[in-house]
């Protein structure tokens, strides 16, 4: 599962994704148009994220919904979670198998939060990489036109189940995309389903690390950079009336 993560964009720093490529998609220039996408510590469903995306054989980058809602939906509001796509259901799923086929992208991240249960209480753990760089999540998304004739672009990211490393924290994970899987995922030429399929595996244990961080992030309404710091698993509740992790959905 990731219900939520971080998103910093730092201009000038040369991105893993396709040997800089995600540079070249147009970040930068979607920052400056939407600079509220640009630093980012506590991303929820419903909110807008960067998505990268290949257009006419090239990498562009675009504000979506983060909450996918399809091309064939009567309302925004869907009946179900949507924000995350489970991997062993985007190829006969009705809600997922037309954008796992030809709608796919990547959505940059820094990392992502998860909810460790130890003694029975949720304690929030930052998951990020060891080395600092950009995360990859794999997506898919979609298009669909309200009743006032505007297109909503929206996505969900992929979950798979959990490596060794995360199956301590929480037994799903965002499928993390490196520089070969990334090619093959947003190409749009690749339409076969078990090459498709062969991508969503597990990050390997190495890559990632996680930290206990303050229940502050359990609310939405809180977004600093304060977010990331370390505490003590112990640390108590700061705000005894904290919003759940989707307390703020909609559904």
């Amino acid at each position: 599962m990731c219900g939520a993560f971080v998103y910093v964009y730092v201009g000038g720093v040369r991105y893993q994704m396709m040997g800089g490529e995600v540079e070249r998609a147009g970040v930068s220039d979607l920052i400056a148009r939407r600079p509220d996408l640009g630093s980012r510590f506590n991303i929820r469903p419903t909110q807008d994220v960067v998505t990268i995306v290949s257009e006419y054989g090239r990498l562009v980058a675009k504000p979506m919904r983060w909450g996918l809602i399809p091309s064939w939906a009567n309302s925004e509001k869907i009946p179900r979670n949507t924000f995350n796509a489970r991997d062993d259901r985007l190829a006969d799923s009705g809600m997922w198998q037309g954008p796992f086929k030809r709608s796919r992208g990547a959505v940059p991240a820094n990392g992502f939060y998860e909810w460790k249960k130890p003694d029975g209480s949720k304690q929030p753990m930052f998951i990020s990489p060891k080395e600092g760089e950009t995360l990859q999540f794999a997506a898919v998304y979609d298009s669909w036109v309200n009743e006032h004739g505007e297109t909503i672009d929206s996505c969900a990211i992929v979950t798979t189940g959990a490596n060794d490393f995360m199956s301590s924290i929480h037994d799903r994970m965002p499928v993390i995309l490196d520089e070969e899987t990334v090619a093959l995922w947003l190409d749009p030429q690749t339409i076969d389903s078990s090459h498709l399929q062969s991508i969503l595996m597990p990050a390997s244990n190495d890559l990632l690390k996680a930290v206990p961080v303050s229940k502050r992030v359990n609310s939405y309404k809180n977004d600093d950079q304060g977010l990331l710091d370390e505490v003590a698993i112990d640390e108590p509740a700061s705000d005894q009336r904290q919003l759940g992790l989707f307390n703020d959905q909609s559904e």
